[in-house]
């Protein structure tokens, strides 16, 4: 398998939706990137086919995210939620932290990582290649 660094051509371009439920109402948080980096696993050397606006985390490859910087706006779509709770989510966010929301019994349902423009793909781990981990005496033990 090989790992494969994913990053966005372009700033802002990294959108992050967040589904939040509970009982029975739904909201959309939005955090816009400036940047981020993912690694993207393939079952060869030949680089996965992602085209923008694509779901990385769902994308039909492995996906681990390596790291997102400058938040630089973010957003939130109530209309699954009646008035009174969202005026509450409306106070609460202004304040706190949407991970705040878990302490009050909401939960992320769903989490998507959109890249909204042309990607530059690059490879940073090739086929084959093994990790060799030490064991507890210091020594190189079996490959990954």
């Amino acid at each position: 398998m090989a790992v494969w660094s994913v990053t966005p051509q372009w700033k802002k371009s990294v959108i992050e939706r967040q589904e939040w439920t509970k009982d029975g109402q739904r909201f959309t948080y939005e955090t816009g990137w400036r940047w981020g980096e993912f690694h993207v696993t393939t079952e060869d050397d030949n680089p996965p086919d992602l085209k923008a606006g694509v779901d990385i985390y769902n994308c039909d490859y492995e996906t681990e995210l390596y790291e997102c910087t400058d938040g630089c706006w973010d957003e939130c779509d109530y209309d699954e939620c009646d008035e009174e709770t969202r005026e509450w989510l409306e106070e609460f966010l202004e304040e706190n932290s949407v991970f705040d929301l878990e302490e009050h019994g909401w939960s992320c349902s769903d989490t998507e990582m959109i890249i909204d423009c042309d990607m530059d793909i690059e490879m940073i781990e090739p086929t084959g290649e093994s990790k060799e981990e030490p064991s507890e005496d210091g020594k190189s033990k079996w490959p990954n």
